[in-house]
């Protein structure tokens, strides 16, 4: 049994099919398949059943599965503990998130993290997107938990953790609180608060204004906290994603579904980082934030 066996069966299973788990490992899907039907004819029985496209879990398979990551993480972190070893290096994790994201999960895979490896400092840092890619960029951060904005590219890992809803938050002053539900057209006589500091603001404002075409002014908060105490005041709307577009909100504060011609708009979040930066550490924190955001 090969460990890049084990490699290739987790990301058909991670990625639902073949033709993603080839593109995550860079190789053929025939390639992928070759491995897969041998560790099968090495375990007496299928992991896979396969019906065109559409790939399902043997009850075999699950087992195997759950096998195969412990596997591969036991293996990932004794390559990362001898490599350290050797450097000397304090062992630490290094996250980013974004900043706009309102949500307990990101505090909460820390804390979970932190209580199981005791041993690893997980430093956290909020940015904006660009300020979190370019950090990855220059290796600032290990990991970065932050929306999708541009192609995803090849030299990155990028991990699909949950799509929330969007909505803009409002005072009740403000005239779209009477709103059921608000188009992007219908905001232009309000202003959009954004949450950005310094040299990110310009491209903050170019994100929205010519990318989701929001046709009002824009104001700038350095923090969430910041944002919320001016959408109290009634200096504009917080555009904010939510994770149930059903949830009710309050009559002072309201939480009004943004939408579009296909439905309310929605955003995917990740978790990225450079495959070159690849250890057990980031895929640990990965899969416990995931569990959280599931």
């Amino acid at each position: 049994m090969l460990l890049r066996q084990l490699e290739y069966f987790r990301a058909v299973a991670e990625c639902n099919g073949f033709t993603a788990a080839s593109q995550r490992c860079h190789v053929s899907q025939s390639a992928i398949s070759q491995q897969i039907k041998s560790l099968e004819r090495e375990l007496g029985c299928e992991l896979l059943l396969r019906s065109g496209r559409h790939i399902e879990l043997t009850p075999a398979g699950e087992l195997a599965l759950s096998a195969a990551r412990e596997a591969i993480d036991r293996i990932d972190r004794m390559r990362f503990e001898i490599e350290h070893l050797a450097d000397g290096d304090e062992r630490e994790l290094r996250v980013g998130y974004l900043s706009r994201y309102e949500g307990w999960e990101v505090p909460s895979a820390v804390a979970a993290f932190t209580l199981r490896h005791p041993e690893i400092t997980v430093t956290a840092m909020p940015g904006s997107h660009e300020e979190l890619y370019q950090r990855m960029i220059d290796d600032d951060v290990d990991l970065a938990f932050s929306d999708r904005r541009r192609e995803l590219s090849d030299e990155f890992e990028n991990i699909h953790l949950t799509t929330r809803y969007t909505v803009i938050e409002v005072s009740e002053a403000n005239a779209l609180s009477a709103h059921d539900q608000v188009s992007v057209s219908e905001l232009a006589d309000s202003s959009c608060i954004l949450v950005a500091t310094g040299e990110t603001r310009a491209a903050e404002r170019a994100y929205y204004r010519d990318t989701l075409n929001f046709p009002c002014p824009f104001v700038f908060a350095n923090s969430l906290e910041e944002a919320h105490l001016m959408v109290a005041g009634n200096r504009g709307f917080l555009p904010l994603e939510v994770r149930d577009p059903n949830v009710s909100t309050g009559k002072v504060i309201r939480h009004v579904p943004l939408i579009a011609a296909e439905g309310q708009l929605v955003r995917e979040y990740f978790a990225f980082w450079p495959k070159r930066r690849t250890n057990w550490l980031v895929r640990e924190f990965a899969r416990i934030l995931g569990e959280l955001l599931a």
